[in-house]
């Protein structure tokens, strides 16, 4: 009998392999509820004690997890003959950045020959052309070569890059022309910074702003970065190591002068004035590089930083022209390096295709990826958090003044959700925004300094044109690496929380999520950017989005500043940004009180889930906020000189640690590193 059930079953299993129905029945395909369950414990080190480390009980597997997905991929795209492994995402932003890059090169490639094309999409060729001819400019790079940047980009005044040139003349050579020149084509922060920024007083119309660079942009290059770029344009070893050592030396005087307190403030002045007022820096060779014909001597600018601005003449005046001619154009090739692809990819180009053409970009991912159905969870689920955000206000915990109260309230009101740089009607701006520039799709480098120029004309342009004023545009952010990026983030002169149509993808988004894990990632970065209107620089603005918050009264507050500096003591070896961990901190809280309830030390008995009956549904909270940072472990992203967070690995240690919550629900002892010594909190 046994014999012949063996014999049975290896018939069955025979024909189960030849035919799709005998002998079986096919499964159905696993829900997304299932398919993240089995991420999140794929993803786990549950070896590692969550009360030592729970980042690496979250997320020990994650990088495993990735590589395997990646070679599985490659696998499958072998038939392609795509080139060079491509570089793999280094976090979950990556992954969500990564697989919507493949989804724009695979409509990008194909054309719009899609069957599935709306009307809206059809109406728009001529935008579409451009971008495929951006892409395939990109492809056609053999090898990417940045000197080319530089032989089609000169300082100016009838001069030449002193490394490229066997007669360069100093006498020739203006620093002041040469970034105004630089800054035409989206050079910023280099010696000074020039920003079109809605004014402080009437956010609904803008003012040009001069500053000095900020500490991120006079932060040492290092030589060995100066070397790389040097040998990239052809310079020798001999020649980079030099050029480096005497460039690196004049950059750490320039980054010290950092320390200068702007003791005069900030100054709005014409044109006419500052060239009276500042004599020696003559601001005007500067400001005629941007707007030529059109520069009016009695418009106005906001000067912020003049006793930087004076130590900066001082400091140039004692260096060779040719040191800082070098200075300015290892910077150039440092930011142009960053914009176009890391590699010469499909996906990478596509990379480059979204920092060059940003309000494109997000528009044609709305056009094509958004699902409409989405939107009114996503509002109410940012409502939810607005609400509970309210409650915690009027509880007053800082006893502040009812009328300072009153206010927070206010803006908190009138905050807005906004998701996508361009809403998905506005088509017609966004063909009339690329309309100028063309595209050539053998021309890459011309390409990139046409797109870059076009975006900074067109954020001078608001200047002059009153129909852009209007509190839902933010088009100025163009000229921001933000604008290409798909995580979320507060805009304070708008007051509202941006949230590119590039989040809202797996893992982070799907509408048939469960509701917890919806709070537990979205929910939590949502949060973190509403905090962000009420941390100790968001104070300043108020509900419309001018500079005239409530800052002097909560400032002075003790309270307020006794939490301020109970965080202040954790950023030693966490961020360098105290309002990037008030706003964790406070956002964990706010989100984890908005899906759980207010009455959190009640001891409920609520249902497992199912598919993860070993957890609580609280301890799956923390455990998907966590994997909502699963990453490399000291990974440095595209951008890495701009984030001013903690690594992910610290930042998930040290805001759980702060949640008594957390300590709780998982048992922590106060012993161990998953319990903070002194909890910190502000509102």
């Amino acid at each position: 009998m046994l014999k012949l059930s063996l014999i049975a079953w290896l018939l069955c299993s025979l024909t189960w392999r030849t035919t799709p129905t005998s002998c079986r029945q096919t499964r159905p395909a696993p829900s997304i509820q299932e398919l993240l369950a089995n991420q999140l414990q794929s993803y786990m080190d549950t070896k590692e004690r969550p009360c030592e480390n729970f980042y690496q009980y979250a997320c020990g597997n994650w990088q495993l997890q990735q590589q395997e997905a990646h070679t599985h991929h490659g696998h499958g795209q072998q038939q392609q003959r795509e080139q060079p492994e491509q570089l793999q995402p280094s976090d979950t932003l990556g992954v969500l950045d990564y697989f919507l890059n493949r989804q724009l090169e695979h409509l990008l490639r194909r054309g719009n020959a899609s069957s599935s094309s709306s009307s809206s999409e059809e109406l728009q060729p001529e935008l579409h052309k451009k971008m495929r001819n951006y892409y395939r400019s990109c492809k056609r790079l053999k090898p990417y070569n940045l000197k080319k940047y530089l032989q089609l980009l000169q300082p100016g005044n009838g001069t030449h890059w002193p490394l490229l040139s066997r007669s360069w003349q100093p006498e020739k050579f203006n620093w002041l022309a040469t970034i105004g020149r630089l800054r035409l084509y989206g050079l910023n922060g280099v010696l000074l910074k020039e920003q079109v920024l809605p004014r402080w007083d009437d956010s609904s119309s803008y003012s040009v702003y001069l500053d000095k660079p900020s500490l991120a942009e006079t932060t040492p290059m290092g030589e060995g970065a100066m070397i790389e770029l040097l040998l990239d344009i052809g310079q020798t070893k001999r020649v980079a190591n030099e050029l480096a050592r005497q460039v690196d030396a004049f950059e750490r005087k320039l980054h010290r002068l950092q320390d200068l307190e702007d003791d005069e403030g900030a100054k709005e002045m014409q044109l006419g004035y500052l060239a009276e007022y500042l004599p020696q820096l003559q601001f005007l060779r500067y400001m005629q590089q941007l707007r030529d014909s059109d520069l009016d001597l009695l418009s106005t600018l906001i000067i912020q930083n003049v006793p930087y601005m004076r130590a900066l003449d001082e400091l140039l005046l004692r260096q060779k022209p040719e040191t800082v001619c070098n200075y300015i154009m290892l910077r150039l090739l440092a930011f142009l390096k960053q914009q176009g692809p890391a590699e010469i990819s499909r996906v990478e180009c596509i990379a480059s295709l979204r920092r060059a053409m940003p309000l494109a970009a997000s528009w044609l991912i709305g056009q094509r990826f958004h699902e409409s159905s989405f939107e009114p969870v996503i509002n109410d689920l940012f409502g939810r958090l607005k609400t509970r955000f309210d409650q915690m206000l009027a509880e007053n915990r800082l006893q502040l003044q009812p009328p300072i109260v009153q206010v927070l309230r206010e803006k908190l009101q009138e905050m807005r959700l906004q998701l996508g740089f361009v809403q998905l009607n506005d088509s017609d701006f966004v063909e009339d925004y690329y309309e100028r520039v063309q595209i050539n799709a053998h021309s890459f480098y011309g390409n990139q300094l046409a797109l870059l120029r076009l975006r900074v004309e067109q954020n001078h342009q608001l200047l002059l044109d009153s129909s852009q004023s209007d509190v839902n545009n933010v088009s100025y952010l163009m000229d921001h690496w933000l604008s290409s990026s798909s995580s979320p983030f507060y805009v304070k002169p708008r007051n509202l929380v941006m949230l590119p149509y590039g989040m809202l993808q797996l893992p982070v988004w799907h509408l048939n999520m469960s509701e917890l894990q919806q709070h537990a990632m979205l929910g939590f970065a949502l949060a973190h950017e509403l905090i962000h209107g009420f941390d100790s620089s968001g104070i300043d603005y108020d509900s419309l989005g001018n500079i005239m918050g409530p800052s002097e009264e909560i400032s002075g507050n003790p309270r307020f500043a006794e939490s301020l500096n109970c965080m202040q003591q954790q950023l030693a070896t966490g961020s360098r940004s105290l309002n990037e961990k008030l706003a964790d901190y406070e956002a964990l809280r706010l989100v984890y009180e908005t899906y759980f309830g207010e009455d959190m030390l009640m001891d409920r008995k609520e249902p497992r889930d199912p598919l993860l009956p070993q957890f609580s549904q609280r301890q799956r909270f923390f455990i998907s906020f966590a994997q909502f940072f699963c990453g490399k472990l000291q990974s440095l992203s595209l951008h890495a000189q701009h984030l001013e967070h903690a690594v992910d690995e610290l930042r998930v240690m040290q805001t759980l640690a702060n949640y008594e919550e957390f300590s709780r629900e998982f048992g922590c002892e106060r012993r161990t590193k998953m319990q903070a010594k002194q909890k910190c909190r502000v509102w």
